[in-house]
C-alpha cells in the first residue's frame, strides 16, 4: 500500500509498570492510515482494558470476534454480547492478581486498506508492579462498516 501525507511515522506510547517506574518507550512505524488506525484501535482495547471496562473493550473489537487461547482453543464471539460478561474484571483480578497490562511491543507485520496484521506483546503488572506474565500474541485488526477493531486474536495469555 502507498504511503500519502505524514507516513511514515512512528506511535510512541511511555508504558510503567507503576506510577512511580520509570517509564519504557514502546515505538510503532506506521507507513499509512490504516495501519496508525488499527494500532489506534489495539491502543484503545489495551487502555479500555485497563480501565476495566467491558463496555469501551467490546467496542473495540469487530464482530465475529476469534481469540485462540493459550492453550489453543477457539472461541467465536459471534456478538459483543458474548464478550467479557458482567463480572468479568473483578473475576479475572481475583484469579490473577491483575491490576493492569502495559504493550512491550507492538508491531505491523502486513497491511492492506482494510485489514492489518499486528505483532504485540503486553505484560500483565500486579498493583504493586510485580510482573504477571508477559505474552506475545499476533491480532488481526479489521476495518468494518468504517469501524477500526480487533477481528481476532491468538496469544499465550490465559
Amino acid at each position: 500500500m502507498q504511503s500519502h501525507g505524514d507516513y511514515p511515522k512512528d506511535i510512541v506510547t511511555v508504558e510503567r509498570s507503576t506510577e512511580q517506574s520509570d517509564g519504557k518507550r514502546v515505538v510503532t512505524a506506521v507507513a499509512n492510515q490504516s495501519e496508525e488506525k488499527a494500532v489506534l484501535a489495539a491502543m484503545s482495547f489495551m487502555d479500555a482494558f485497563n480501565a476495566a471496562d467491558p463496555k469501551a473493550a467490546r467496542e473495540c473489537l469487530n464482530y465475529p470476534h476469534a481469540r485462540v487461547g493459550a492453550d489453543g482453543t477457539l472461541v467465536i464471539s459471534e456478538t459483543a454480547d458474548n464478550q467479557m460478561p458482567a463480572g468479568f474484571f473483578s473475576i479475572f483480578q481475583q484469579r490473577t492478581g491483575w491490576n493492569h497490562s502495559c504493550w512491550d511491543l507492538r508491531e505491523v507485520i502486513q497491511s492492506s486498506e482494510t485489514k492489518v496484521h499486528l505483532k504485540v506483546t503486553f505484560s500483565r503488572y500486579r498493583a504493586d508492579g510485580s510482573l504477571i506474565g508477559t505474552y506475545p500474541s499476533i491480532w488481526v485488526m479489521t476495518e468494518q462498516d468504517g469501524h477500526w477493531g480487533i477481528k481476532m486474536r491468538s496469544s499465550f495469555a490465559a
